[in-house]
C-alpha cells in the first residue's frame, strides 16, 4: 500500500499526577477516521486515491499520573478508491501506529521529566472489533 502522509499534530496532550482518587476512571484509546477532501475539490489530487483524517482520541489513568488528549495526521491512500473500513487490519495499523507510537513517546518524555527518572513505557494492545 503507497500512501502519502503529513506531519502528526497532537492537538491535545493533557498529563497529571493524580494527588487524590477521583474513582475508577476507564481507560480508552480510540480511531477516528474521517474522509476529507482538499479545499476547492482539487480533482487531480483527488484522482491520486482517498484522503483521510485519521485521529487517536485518549484517556488513561495509571499510578502515578493521567493523560489524555488527541493526535491526528492527514493520509491519502494511493490509488485506493473504497472506504476506510474495507481496508485490512494490518493496513489500518500500518496508518494508525505512527499516532500510537507518539502518544508513547511524549508520554515517556512528559514522565522522565515529570518524576525525574527513567520514564514510563505504555504497551498498546490492539482490540478489534468485527
Amino acid at each position: 500500500m503507497d500512501i502519502v502522509t503529513d506531519k502528526i499534530v497532537v492537538e491535545k496532550y493533557n498529563f497529571e499526577t493524580i494527588l487524590e482518587e477521583n474513582g475508577q476512571t476507564e481507560n480508552k484509546i480510540e480511531l477516528e477516521v474521517h474522509e476529507v477532501e482538499p479545499i476547492g475539490g482539487n480533482e487531480e489530487l483527488m484522482a491520486k486515491g482517498k484522503i483521510f483524517k485519521i485521529t487517536i482520541p485518549f484517556a488513561l489513568t495509571l499510578e502515578k499520573f493521567r493523560i489524555d488528549g488527541r493526535i491526528s495526521r492527514i493520509v491519502q491512500v494511493k490509488d485506493y478508491f473504497g472506504q476506510f473500513s474495507d481496508l485490512a487490519i494490518p493496513d489500518v495499523e500500518g496508518l494508525s501506529n505512527p499516532l500510537i507510537d507518539y502518544i508513547k513517546r511524549l508520554t515517556y518524555d512528559v514522565t522522565e521529566i515529570a518524576f525525574d527518572e527513567p520514564g514510563i513505557s505504555l504497551d498498546f494492545n490492539a482490540n478489534h472489533k468485527s
